[in-house]
């Protein structure tokens, strides 16, 4: 299944925006898996609890603009600066789709934050 990783990106920002973390991880495959820096999630149930401790942590989250943007083959990359009751951030996404259009590796960052 073709999927423009624009609209993946978009979809993901409106999505955390509106704070629809069950809607987000069926955005994921059923054994995806995000990788951070201090730990990792697998699968739906564990993605969902991780996006709402980020949603908990930050209040909100509206993205003002996707400042760089790259697609190759299965790979989705994206810079957004974001707005959050702690302030600005500006995060970075790399993610690894499905044939089926899912996500099946997602590695999210907060490459810079000018909070209080």
């Amino acid at each position: 299944m073709e999927v423009s990783g624009r609209e993946l990106a978009d979809r993901f920002g409106k999505l955390m925006a509106d704070g629809d973390t069950e809607s987000l991880a069926l955005m994921y495959a059923p054994a995806a898996r995000v990788v951070l820096f201090y730990g990792s999630a697998s699968g739906r149930g564990e993605i969902r609890e991780l996006l709402d401790k980020s949603l908990t942590t930050h209040g909100r989250y509206d993205v003002i603009s996707i400042d760089q943007f790259q697609q190759v083959d299965d790979v989705v990359m994206w810079d957004s600066t974001v707005e959050t009751e702690t302030g600005p951030l500006q995060t970075t996404h790399v993610v690894v789709l499905g044939q089926d259009g899912l996500i099946r590796r997602h590695i999210p960052g907060i490459r810079g934050y000018w909070g209080m």
